[in-house]
């Protein structure tokens, strides 16, 4: 490299003239590569292959080098400016879609969901809910000291009426949907050939929900 940090002696493509006349010059080193190949072989080969073992070094270098100095198309970033990032900000998805002319996509609301798909989603929100439940009674626990969750329990029993059998429910209900939910994805694991058809999810399904709440109704009586 010289003092500026450049390449002694290699090629610096500066202009599109430049590029057209490399490309010229290589076409015509591979042509007579080609011609001398041709006549070695008696006339039968008028094209070089790259990569052939009869192929001269121009005839090998020559498509390299004029796929290296392919002229650069590439669009340059676009950077926003601090202003035009702002205003992006605080335009919201539903703004910049009507400004963009393009619709919205459909929300999942517009589906209808099978009873499958429901009842997998509720046995999620069951056990989200008996984790909140559970770390709720602990935390009662550790900042109430020990017994505080049994009288507060205690508290929503001695209530009676709807306020008691409501809190019997909900505690009853999450317990007893999970525990059967979990119940039909292992027979599902098991035996997945014989229970994994719509019409036996769907079977599956209502049973569920039928049977969670009768079993946690019969809990709230108790």
């Amino acid at each position: 490299r010289d003092e500026h940090g450049e390449k002694v002696g290699s090629w610096k493509i500066r202009s599109e003239d430049n590029i057209t006349a490399t490309r010229t010059m290589l076409s015509s080193a591979a042509n007579s590569a080609s011609r001398a190949v041709g006549r070695r072989t008696g006339g039968l080969i008028r094209t070089a292959f790259v990569g052939c073992a009869d192929a001269t070094p121009s005839a090998v270098a020559a498509p390299a080098l004029a796929s290296r100095y392919q002229p650069d198309t590439r669009r340059n970033m676009t950077v926003l400016s601090k202003q035009s990032a702002e205003e992006y900000k605080n335009l919201n998805f539903s703004e910049r879609a009507k400004k963009s002319g393009r619709p919205v996509s459909p929300h999942v609301a517009i589906y209808s969901f099978p009873i499958g798909a429901l009842t997998s989603i509720v046995n999620r929100v069951t056990g989200c809910a008996l984790s909140v439940g559970a770390a709720g009674l602990g935390t009662a626990e550790l900042l109430g000291g020990s017994g505080t969750a049994l009288d507060l329990m205690s508290t929503l029993g001695a209530q009676g009426g709807v306020i008691a059998a409501g809190a019997k429910f909900g505690v009853a209900f999450p317990f007893v949907y999970h525990y059967l939910g979990g119940m039909r994805h292992l027979a599902w694991d098991q035996m997945p050939d014989m229970l994994l058809t719509n019409a036996d999810v769907d079977k599956a399904s209502y049973v569920l929900a039928g049977s969670s709440v009768l079993i946690s109704l019969g809990l709230v009586v108790v």
